[in-house]
């Protein structure tokens, strides 16, 4: 199977060498302790031509799902609601202990 995009997570630094040819909303999310840093995330939305927003969620680490799984509900709800809204820039606000980045 072959993809399309490559991502590259090295000591913590995310690289994405095709992000600026991403084509839908992208949302990343970080756990607030996370071993992995989310300025590789702030680099690559630079480069893209589509709505981007970085959330961190507090409690959580590299695995956030686990460590605070509301908070991760949370953000992935927030993410889903403003794509399908069809209100990728604005309208919705961050829910309550979500960071933005």
């Amino acid at each position: 199977m072959q993809h399309k995009y490559i991502c590259i997570f090295l000591t913590g630094l995310l690289t994405c060498n095709s992000a600026s040819d991403w084509k839908v909303p992208t949302t990343f999310i970080y756990g607030h302790d996370d071993w992995m840093n989310y300025q590789g995330a702030q680099q690559a939305r630079k480069d893209m031509k589509v709505p981007c927003e970085i959330i961190r969620v507090p409690q959580g680490g590299h695995f956030v799902f686990i460590d605070n799984p509301a908070g991760f509900h949370s953000a992935i709800f927030y993410a889903c609601r403003k794509f399908l809204s069809g209100d990728a820039e604005e309208g919705l606000s961050l829910p309550d202990g979500l960071i933005s980045a």
